[in-house]
């Protein structure tokens, strides 16, 4: 029976949502009959003949020196002009199997688009396939797309980044120099009498908040030892236990 080719949804529910177009019932119910399946492995065992015959080829027309008089480096050097000659061959081998496959598929894949009335039995069961294929390289290609743009908004990102954290880092290296000149100073030597004001305030605000902090951590330390916890094993409890800070 002939698979019937049914139309995509045609509502998404968001634009980024690529999940109806990458399904492929078609591929997933796809199946090779037996005597498919065994002339696809002889083809498979075909090629790799063909591979290793290229080899042998490749082997026999270069001269195989006597290696026995060549000295470390000479040989390194014959091992170096194999690997190259065997990948040469292998690549050429290659090239010519994808332009093989290339046109062994490409007259059933325009029977099965363009055949008509005319299509045979093998080509109407690829033609589904060759859909569902179209469809995923077009969602290959959105996909890709969105992650170059992902990738050069990360870059950017990233550059912005590594900018602000110099900037901070040059700031945080002026507000020590300004601290250290500072350090030395007493509040009594401001000669601003607001600028002297606003400093004696905060420190008294400074202290206040150090007395309310020590009283609410001897509360919460009396609550943490007395409700029978084991304290000791946290880290957490026993520094806010242990922890002992002075005025």
């Amino acid at each position: 029976m002939d698979t019937i080719m049914t139309d995509a949804p045609s509502k998404m529910e968001s634009n980024s949502d690529v999940s109806p177009l990458i399904q492929t019932p078609h591929s997933d119910a796809f199946a090779f009959s037996d005597q498919e399946k065994r002339i696809l492995a002889l083809y498979d065992q075909i090629q790799d003949l063909e591979l290793q015959q290229s080899f042998f080829q490749t082997q026999a027309q270069a001269q195989t020196p006597d290696v026995s008089a060549l000295s470390d480096d000479g040989l390194q050097t014959q091992l170096t002009n194999a690997e190259n000659e065997a990948a040469e061959a292998r690549a050429e081998y290659l090239l010519r199997a994808k332009v093989t496959q290339n046109v062994m598929v490409t007259d059933p894949i325009l029977k099965a688009i363009h055949g008509g009335a005319n299509t045979g039995y093998a080509e109407k069961r690829i033609l589904p396939l060759i859909t569902e294929r179209d469809v995923l390289s077009m969602v290959h290609g959105s996909v890709s797309s969105d992650l170059t743009s992902a990738l050069h908004a990360l870059t950017v990102v990233e550059k912005s980044n590594a900018i602000a954290l110099s900037k901070n880092k040059k700031l945080a290296q002026t507000l020590l120099a300004l601290t250290q000149n500072l350090k030395g100073q007493l509040t009594s030597d401001i000669e601003d009498p607001q600028l002297r004001k606003e400093v004696e305030d905060a420190e008294k605000e400074v202290k206040t908040a150090r007395r309310t902090a020590k009283l609410l951590k001897g509360v919460i330390s009396g609550m943490i030892v007395g409700s029978g916890v084991n304290w000791a094993d946290d880290v957490v409890l026993r520094e806010l236990v242990m922890d002992d800070e002075d005025d």
